[in-house]
This record gives structure tokens, sequence and C-alpha cells, in this order.
């Protein structure tokens, strides 16, 4: 619920002990097809599952989640960034773009932050490198 757009939709979920396979119903009783969720629901769905399959297991888990606003709109970004990204674990591994977590977003979650580092491709050597701060330096204080 607190990283839904549609904040006044009420699901539940079931889950097939069989098969494992969990089905999102609404407050009509009626079965959300997936297939007809958008990609950012998409995401959004998968998160979910991900942070009840955590939670459920009652382990610390780390999280690493790869690009995780792509798909999203901007109202999507902003729950995940305030809402998910600094309580999903102790530990949370985000792989982004400078678009998805950008100056505004970083500047959000620094309190969050232990460390950041930056992947640079290199175009001759068809290699890449690792290199301590992300893509910019703020004026006082990078992001670490």
């Amino acid at each position: 619920q607190k990283l839904a757009r549609k904040e006044d939709l009420q699901l539940s979920a079931t889950i097939n002990p069989v098969t494992f396979d969990v089905e999102l119903i609404d407050d009509r009783g009626i079965k959300i097809n997936r297939k007809a969720m958008s990609a950012g629901e998409k995401q959004i769905y998968a998160i979910s599952i991900l942070e009840a399959l955590g939670r459920t297991s009652g382990r610390k888990l780390p999280i690493i989640i790869d690009t995780p606003l792509g798909r999203l709109d901007s109202h999507h970004r902003d729950k995940l960034v305030e809402n998910y990204f600094p309580f999903a674990s102790h530990q949370v591994v985000i792989l982004s773009t400078d678009t998805e977590i950008d100056k505004n977003y970083t500047r959000l979650i620094q309190d969050d932050i232990a460390r950041t580092y930056e992947i640079c491709f290199d175009g001759k050597t068809q290699s890449s490198t690792i290199k301590e701060g992300y893509f910019w330096k703020e004026a006082n204080k990078e992001a670490v």
C-alpha cells in the first residue's frame, strides 16, 4: 500500500500452497490480471513480493536492486525513494543511473547512505572500473 499509486485501492493477496503462485484480489473480490498491469505496476508488485518474502523469512536479508526506477513514473519513483529504500533492509544496494537517483533523491536519502560507488565503463579497453563517489560532488559533501 505504501508503494502503490492508487492509494484508495484495497488489495489482498492469496498464495497457492502447492504452486506458490500469488493472486491479487481487489476489494470487490475480483482477481487482478497481472498481464494487464503496466510495466511500472509489475515492478512495484515484484518489489512488494520481495519485501513480503524478506519479512516472512524473519532474517536480515540484504536487498540488491538494479535499475529500480527505470520503468516508473514520478509518483511511483517518489514512493520507492521515500518509503522503500530507507527501510527495505539493513543493507540495500542500489544499482542506478544518474537520472534515476538524481541529486534531489540523493539528498532525500543522504542520511541512509553509507557509501556510494560509480561503475565507469572504458570503451577503449572494454572494461569497467569502480571508483568511490556518485555521479557528481556536492559543494560541501559528497554522497558517501
